[in-house]
């Protein structure tokens, strides 16, 4: 097993929070590494050291970081910066720091020999950066790039980073992490705001990845499939477990309820030994020395079990206990923008214990149809019916009710020390906003310091303040711990009001929900099951939306009794062009043979020269495709 990268004595700190303590962390060649952590303790910022972009404490011992000869990193972080500078077909440039200057100098050259300054000085420059991008392989990675762009149906390259959905922006991620020639790729929750068909072909890919990787995700699903060891950064210190996802799960359950009987044994003791203390002088002179001594360390043993003790958010979901059964209902909706029309002629009714997951590509109105549930967008026609009163919860994936300037504290108690719920229940601010996992100290921050899984538990623990009559819920999984996305599912399973979940975390959907409504340009599907149940029709979706896209060798033209009669006309094929339509055919089923070879040997192991010439073969059989066409509709 070959050694990456070693990190010795790794410790580092903000105001009011301990991040690493003397951490050593240990990565391996082939390693695929699932990194688990409440949000805010540490997982990005592990990224951040090893990627160089944040320097650990000064220390005793110091820091070591000690990497192999031939280490290389990647890292596809969870914001992406400079969106607003790229385009989407120059934003490869944007990683590339090497291929970066390069392009730029060379652009710069350009525009100065486009003006007139032609100069020998200038071409010679030219022709040596052109050199150097060819020895840095730009050609070969930048191939890859696009090609993994159109694997993940992004088209226009022309795009503006900043113009994009918040989906579009991660596949580019994606083809960015995928198409990097780096030995060890870091990947920060690489599928938000994803749809479900492209995380599973993300899937798919490092599955087949020869790379070492190191994952932050939410999605158990993936985690279950993808790694074979999980780094778990708590109070501090790193945990290192080999084993898949799942097993890890079940070695926490046992760890857990072995603590609790230890935890037990050890008050049992100190109970005994308690009562033999008060017993006074007299009664001590009989015993050991050692017991009295023992005795002090009881208490720091149990503290120190106690504090090991598994924490978790509590949550409570209230509903708010009416009596209707029908909630809300919709007839004939139509939405539309201009000339695009997002859906039309949709009918259904909510009524309170639904617990529905809606689903559907991105892009295809999700969103847009619960603001016209929540009555915040008017459909272009059709008509809402609401119970009297409805009173629905929304909790945003963009996280707009969050104030930066806010603390925790001014948030929840909005002036004032408690927590008082529209159903009349109250508690301290202190003590509900416990139950998220901020501690006291955290509670006078302002938000803007807090990581973006904070906010969102923090969110939640403003969004959970009121009983509700419907809970919305779009994606509430971004950026949310597996611990909390844990309890969350609890709590959900057992209420009893009336949910709407969008989200693409698949292990989320299927526990949660009992039905799944797909939501799709013909209309809106119905399925009386989980995430599970619809998965067929959503890759039919998926398929066809792929067909769409593909274009036909050739249109078989429609001959026409005119036509015939006036077949005669057309132009006939000069011997050398009967000769090559002999000759093609057999072309393209060489060049489809080369294809279907190197796609199975990229995908059995991915590589950038294979990915790079496969991406030239399709090229070629295009235009061979084109060319067979022509000569097909004069031989007709």
């Amino acid at each position: 097993m070959t050694t990456l990268c070693t990190l010795q004595n790794l410790s580092l700190s903000y105001p009011h929070k301990v991040i690493f303590d003397q951490v050593t962390f240990t990565l391996n060649q082939g390693d695929k590494i699932g990194v688990l952590g409440l949000n805010g303790h540490g997982k990005s910022s592990l990224f951040k050291v090893m990627a160089g972009v944040v320097t650990p404490d000064t220390t005793v011992p110091a820091f070591i970081f000690d990497r192999a000869r031939d280490f290389s990193l990647f890292w596809v972080p969870q914001e992406l910066p400079e969106l607003e500078i790229w385009s989407i077909e120059n934003y490869f440039y944007a990683f590339h720091p090497d291929l970066k200057s390069r392009k730029i100098r060379i652009d710069e050259i350009n525009k100065l020999i486009s003006s007139g300054k032609d100069s020998e000085k200038l071409i010679t420059e030219q022709t040596k950066l052109y050199e150097e991008l060819d020895k840095l392989g730009e050609t070969k990675i930048y191939a890859s790039f696009t090609s993994y762009l159109k694997f993940f149906g992004v088209k226009d390259f022309k795009r503006i980073m900043s113009s994009l959905s918040g989906g579009e922006q991660r596949k580019v991620a994606l083809s960015l992490g995928l198409s990097a020639p780096q030995e060890i790729i870091l990947w920060d929750e690489p599928t938000n705001h994803l749809d479900l068909e492209t995380i599973q072909e993300f899937e798919d890919e490092l599955m087949n990845s020869r790379k070492t990787f190191m994952i932050i995700s939410h999605d158990r699903s993936l985690l279950n499939n993808v790694v074979d060891r999980i780094v778990h950064i708590q109070r501090g210190k790193i945990q290192t477990f080999k084993g898949t996802y799942e097993a890890y799960l079940n070695f926490l359950k046992e760890d857990e309820a072995r603590r609790l009987k230890a935890l037990d044994k050890l008050s049992n003791i100190h109970r005994r030994e308690t009562a033999w203390i008060r017993q006074g002088v007299e009664a001590r002179r009989t015993k050991s020395k050692k017991r009295i001594e023992d005795y002090g360390s009881l208490s720091s043993q149990i503290q120190s079990l106690r504090e090991k003790a598994h924490k978790s958010v509590s949550l409570s979901l209230q509903s708010s206990g009416r009596k209707t059964k029908e909630l809300l209902s919709v007839k004939n909706l139509k939405m539309s923008f201009g000339e695009k029309t997002l859906f039309s002629n949709l009918e259904f009714t909510i009524a309170k214990g639904d617990k529905i997951a809606l689903l559907g590509r991105n892009g295809v109105g999700k969103s847009t149809l619960l603001k016209i549930l929540l009555g915040e967008v008017e459909p272009t026609s059709g008509t809402v019916h609401r119970a009297h009163n409805l009173d629905t919860g929304y909790f945003s994936q963009k996280r707009e009710a969050l104030d930066p300037n806010q603390t925790p504290w001014s948030l929840i108690g909005e002036g004032i020390d408690y927590v008082i719920s529209n159903s009349g229940d109250k508690k301290h601010v202190a003590s509900y906003l416990e139950n998220f996992l901020f501690q006291s100290d955290e509670l006078k921050r302002p938000i803007h310091t807090f990581s973006g899984g904070e906010k969102n538990r923090l969110q939640l623990a403003q969004f959970m303040k009121h009983a509700r009559d419907i809970w919305i819920f779009d994606e509430p999984t971004n950026d949310l711990d597996l611990e909390t996305i844990g309890i969350l599912e609890e709590e959900l399973k057992n209420y009893e009001g009336a949910l709407i979940i969008v989200g693409h975390d698949r292990s989320f959907i299927d526990n949660v929900t009992d039905k799944s409504w797909v939501l799709h340009s013909d209309g809106l599907e119905k399925f009386e099951a989980g995430f599970s149940q619809a998965a067929p029709f959503l890759e039919a979706l998926a398929l066809e939306d792929k067909l769409k896209t593909l274009t036909p060798p050739a249109a078989t033209a429609q001959v026409t009794a005119t036509n015939v009669d006036k077949k005669e006309d057309k132009p006939k094929l000069s011997n050398k062009e009967k000769a090559r339509y002999q000759k093609i055919e057999g072309e393209i089923a060489q060049v489809e043979q080369q294809i279907t070879d190197l796609q199975a040997q990229v995908m059995s192991k991915y590589d950038e020269a294979k990915a790079s010439k496969l991406a030239e073969l399709e090229a070629e059989l295009e235009k061979l495709m084109d060319e067979w066409a022509s000569l097909e509709d004069k031989m007709s």
